[in-house]
């Protein structure tokens, strides 16, 4: 049984671990019948120029599109900072409201990859080969296992979670791939279906199957948490959209939040100050309070960062003891994140803010990092308060906890519901 041990040196190693990593780095046809659009040199960052701003889709400019007239987007997709599109071998098609967020890999081979309507891929995911997300699958009925209801979702969703990777598979609709999970190659993901954190599914048994242990059956409450995110993008799609519009320094840098329903918009506070950098490396957005000076955040932060508080807000950040390549911050609406002094960000860590769910209902703790917490390389924090002086090895996760001062999360374990489920990733 996973036991957390007390630490003394960890963050040390884990902040020298990360300093070495901390280099620099140089940056078909759609089923809805929309418009459609490549993002070539003048469909950038609005695709299509010229389309209004509610069926516009986004591409941030730190996006790497390779191949563009190989890459096929529908309308009001939202296309998230430091992601990246390679259809150097094989096309790529992503349908209407679809999302694709922050350092997202797409690399097609074969006969391409294929992302249908409302395919959601979180940040980090990773999809590649010859792969087929959301374009085929029933709409039910399913049966919810929580709640013992049949029910329907006739306008689907899928959800593609954090860390998670598609490898040459195929995902039906209405179903989830949960945080740092797999689906290799030639599998069927079918229609109902959630892969279950860190799991590693090989074959279509696996697949189907629960009694193996790889999936679960989805539930009304995961259709939700999805329709919630689809609405959000689209918001984004647009917001940006009008933000690019206004003045095209507006969508680069250290800058705005889009004014929507569910934020406020408005600049980053850098060192006591509203700060907005057009020009700066990294993408810093909306209302996160930052102690350190932007001076300080410049020898401290390295490249293709994204801290992101246009959806939850605010953040507020203490003194940063270093932050490697490809970190992200996010949270959902209505949450905020609360982080620490002496934090050390290994590279492609994620922190995303949310409420803990107890007994059901998400209303318990917001995700917090307490002081001198190192964060291992590919580690994953969501809807968690970490304790001071504690460790995250690398990719791990902590879900829906609460983890005590001086705790130790081994490398590859996702910890999660205080402890009740403790599981490797297998991949």
């Amino acid at each position: 049984m996973f036991k957390p041990r007390k630490i003394c040196s960890v963050l040390t190693t884990i902040i020298l671990a990360f300093a070495i990593a901390t280099q620099i780095y140089i940056q078909p046809a759609l089923a809805s019948g929309g418009t459609t659009c490549n993002p070539t040199t003048i469909n950038l960052p609005i695709c299509p120029s010229a389309a209004p701003s509610e069926s516009a889709s986004f591409v941030d400019p730190t996006a790497t599109i390779t191949n563009p007239t190989n890459i096929t987007l529908g309308e009001k997709v939202y296309i998230a900072p430091f992601s990246e599109l390679n259809a150097t071998n094989a096309p790529i098609s992503i349908d209407t409201g679809s999302n694709i967020q922050d350092q997202v890999k797409i690399i097609a081979s074969g006969t391409g990859v294929e992302i249908g309507e409302h395919v959601i891929m979180a940040h980090m995911a990773t999809i590649k080969g010859a792969a087929k997300i959301g374009t085929q699958g029933s709409t039910g009925p399913f049966t919810d296992p929580v709640t013992n209801t049949q029910f329907s979702n006739t306008i689907p969703e899928i959800f593609l979670a954090f860390n998670c990777e598609i490898d040459g598979a195929t995902v039906e609709r209405n179903t989830v791939v949960n945080f740092l999970a797999r689906v290799g190659p030639g599998v069927t993901l079918p229609a109902g279906k959630v892969v279950l954190p860190g799991k590693n599914v090989t074959t279509n048994l696996q697949a189907s199957s629960g009694t193996l242990g790889k999936v679960a059956n989805l539930t009304q409450a995961d259709v939700a948490l999805m329709e919630g995110i689809i609405e959000v993008n689209e918001a984004f799609a647009k917001g940006y959209t009008d933000l690019a519009r206004t003045d095209s320094t507006n969508v680069t840098g250290i800058n705005y939040a889009p004014d929507t329903s569910f934020n406020s918009g408005g600049l980053p506070q850098i060192g006591g100050s509203p700060t907005r950098d057009p020009n700066y490396r990294n993408r810093i957005i909306g209302n996160i309070t930052f102690q350190d000076s932007l001076a300080t955040l410049n020898n401290k932060l390295a490249s293709r960062i994204s801290l992101r508080a246009d959806e939850g807000e605010p953040f507020n950040v203490g003194s940063i003891a270093g932050m490697a390549n490809d970190v992200v911050f996010h949270a959902l609406e209505t949450t905020s994140l609360t982080l620490g002094n002496g934090i050390g960000y290994g590279p492609r860590a994620l922190v995303h803010g949310g409420r803990q769910v107890v007994n059901g209902v998400a209303n318990g703790p917001e995700t917090s990092v307490g002081d001198a917490v190192g964060l291992g390389p590919n580690s994953v924090i969501f809807r968690a308060s970490i304790g001071n002086k504690s460790a995250l090895g690398q990719r791990s996760a902590v879900f829906n906890s609460t983890i005590a001062p001086r705790t130790a999360i081994a490398s590859r374990t996702i910890y999660a519901d205080n402890g009740s489920l403790i599981l490797p990733v297998e991949w």
